[in-house]
């Protein structure tokens, strides 16, 4: 008798533990269309049903040597930029003289770098953590800009074509 009592005992405490390693999902949408998971189902809603098991999911490790930068100083990455506004002989129509420098750099910006805005071959702003300026009170007529990236020992390491555009400011005259 004790030995049919023990395997009675046995026998229900090893069907909840088969039955933990599978567990239903139901699944359904609701009135507004969402997408609804629960582990009951419920009435007077059809549902599918997932079945999930208890097993943890293993991820195998990420190789990251790509993110890592392997290359020595000696070897940076060549760098491209470019001047995306003003457009090549854009006339800009301006009294207050403000004109908005837009550049992008590609691949990507890295730390470390900075950009300088020369105007008529001349630094006027930078070094700054963006391609983006404002200059303010510039004279009317022809200019050309260009943009340069510098790393962090301030050594240029990419120079934008440059761009010319005229800048028209309205004369009293």
């Amino acid at each position: 008798m004790r030995k049919f009592v023990l395997l009675l005992l046995v026998g229900l405490l090893i069907t909840p533990l088969a039955d933990a390693t599978k567990k239903k999902i139901y699944v359904w949408r609701n009135a507004d269309g969402v997408l609804v998971f629960s582990d009951s189902p419920q009435p007077d809603v059809k549902s599918d049903t997932v079945d999930v098991s208890s097993t943890p999911n293993i991820v195998k490790s990420v190789d990251t040597a790509i993110l890592e930068n392997k290359s020595g100083p000696a070897q940076e990455e060549k760098l491209k930029v470019e001047i995306l506004k003003p457009a090549q002989e854009e006339t800009i129509r301006d009294n207050s003289g403000s004109v908005y420098i837009s550049g992008a750099i590609k691949p990507s910006f890295k730390r470390g770098l900075s950009v300088v805005l020369k105007l008529d071959d001349k630094k006027v702003k930078g070094p700054q953590k963006s391609a983006v300026f404002i200059l303010r009170n510039v004279d009317r007529g022809e200019h050309k800009v260009q943009l340069e990236v510098w790393n962090s020992s301030g050594k240029v390491i990419a120079v934008s074509d440059p761009v010319t555009f005229f800048l028209h400011r309205g004369s009293v005259n």
